[in-house]
């Protein structure tokens, strides 16, 4: 999952650290140039730009316009053709601009099914699924893994190398992920889980 990171002032130059190759689609406000590594790639915006491991996108705006940075997003297809959802993993799908009359979701145990009749919209796309969209106009869109359990803590957080809450005290124990109350005690408190009648 990549770090959905703030968009920078105007023309600021902002790298792509992650790695490896980032699609980052910017989306609304008023944008006059989009420029990867100094080359512009876009005048306008609801743009998807693809930004290589180590290089930079700069943004032109006098409106902000928002952006999302996936490594999934793949390029918008044809109105009507289905692109499949070869993640291994359950895809929120952030659709805008365009004219969009119809976003149909299939896959495993799904029969094809309309989830969106314009855009905006977000939808779910399973594993395994595919997505197609109807339009007049090509809108953009966004693949994004915001639900990626495994990489979710026991306090709800991403958990990465950088961000862990650094062990405290005997054997590694953390306050931040000490239960606020007593555990019970083994077998549980009497009374439940044992007939009850009235």
């Amino acid at each position: 999952m990549l770090q959905q990171p703030a968009v920078p002032a105007s023309t600021v130059a902002y790298a792509n650290a992650s790695g490896q190759t980032a699609y980052v689609s910017v989306i609304g406000g008023t944008v006059t140039s989009i420029n990867v590594n100094t080359v512009q790639v876009a005048t306008a915006t609801n743009y998807i730009a693809a930004v290589p491991a180590g290089q930079t996108i700069a943004v032109t705006y006098s409106v902000v316009p928002v952006w999302y940075w996936s490594v999934f997003t793949p390029a918008i297809p044809a109105s009507t053709v289905a692109v499949a959802n070869p993640t291994g993993q359950d895809i929120t799908v952030v659709l805008a601009a365009g004219t969009v009359t119809h976003v149909t979701i299939s896959g495993p145990s799904i029969s094809p099914t309309d989830r969106a009749t314009s855009s905006p919209a977000n939808v779910m796309l399973p594993a395994g699924g595919s997505i197609s969209l109807t339009y007049s106009v090509a809108p953009v869109w966004a693949w994004l893994n915001f639900f990626n359990l495994d990489l979710i803590d026991s306090l709800g957080t991403v958990s990465a190398d950088t961000n862990l809450v650094a062990a405290t005290g005997v054997s590694g124990y953390s306050e931040a992920n000490a239960l606020p109350y007593a555990v019970h005690p083994t077998g549980g408190m009497p009374g439940f889980a044992t007939g009850v009648s009235n």
